[in-house]
């Protein structure tokens, strides 16, 4: 397992992953997993099985994303689906056991406007509220788009987002992505009482840069918890990997109206 992570907020949209492969008898080395799309303004992060049909996922994701570029319609809706499609004809019934679990997130143009979206293509249907612990996984993918025709309206995305906030997708090793929300929100705290005196000129982040620098700052708390673990493997650990995607300048975030995709 892993630690993936997607947060958007009005500066942009940050994945974030660290880069640890293991099993249950120890470390497998690192991989890469966290993609660019940029013919889409997007990009992916990947967590669970880290094969298709026995290739490794950072071999066959950097092909699957170069067919895409030649698609007909290339769109972030048609590049999720054909995903889940791909995943579903050709993972074996071993791989499909293990799970998987993949962010996708970009910015749409539509009526010259852009918007962020989110989607996650996974067989793991969901996790226990109580323990954090996934639910075992199917045989069949699933594709659903959960932030533009979803939590942003549910959440007031758009004057949340203008005050500060921003939404986060993370996924992975239960006590990992559990660790990293305490830890983002003790942590957040801190850095609130420090930017709050003007004396000593810090304040919060105003570029998707910047935001990107504290989410790395998490994460690596998150990794130097697993350095002092007794886990049979380091789930979560090696270099961080992040991808920046900065919101368009026609971005909008009204999504009181987006219909469900």
């Amino acid at each position: 397992m892993t630690i993936i992570l997607t947060q958007i907020n009005k500066y942009g949209i940050v994945h974030g992953s660290d880069s640890n492969l293991t099993t249950d008898e120890g470390s497998a080395g690192m991989g890469k997993k966290v993609f660019q799309i940029p013919y889409l303004n997007a990009g992916l992060s990947t967590a669970g099985v880290y094969s298709v049909d026995g290739e490794p996922m950072d071999h066959w994701m950097l092909r699957f994303i170069a067919i895409q570029k030649s698609a007909v319609n290339p769109s972030l809706v048609n590049f999720a689906y054909d995903l889940k499609d791909a995943l579903q004809s050709q993972m074996t019934s071993k791989e499909k056991e293990f799970g998987s679990l993949i962010h996708i997130a970009g910015y749409v143009t539509e009526n010259e406007r852009a918007h962020p979206e989110f989607w996650l293509v996974t067989n793991i249907p969901g996790f226990d509220h109580g323990t954090g612990e996934y639910s075992s996984s199917k045989d069949e993918f699933a594709a659903t788009e959960d932030f533009w025709h979803r939590d942003c309206a549910k959440n007031n995305s758009q004057i949340a987002f203008e005050s500060g906030g921003y939404q986060l997708y993370i996924n992975g090793f239960a006590s990992g992505r559990i660790s990293y929300l305490v830890l983002q929100n003790e942590l957040h705290q801190l850095f609130k009482h420090i930017w709050q005196n003007p004396s000593w000129k810090f304040r919060s982040p105003q570029t998707v840069e910047e935001t990107e620098a504290f989410l790395r700052l998490y994460i690596q708390c998150v990794n130097t918890l697993f350095l002092c673990s007794d886990y049979r493997a380091p789930y979560i650990g090696g270099h961080i990997q992040t991808y920046c995607i900065p919101a368009p300048e026609n971005t909008s975030l009204n999504c009181q109206r987006a219909s469900p995709g």
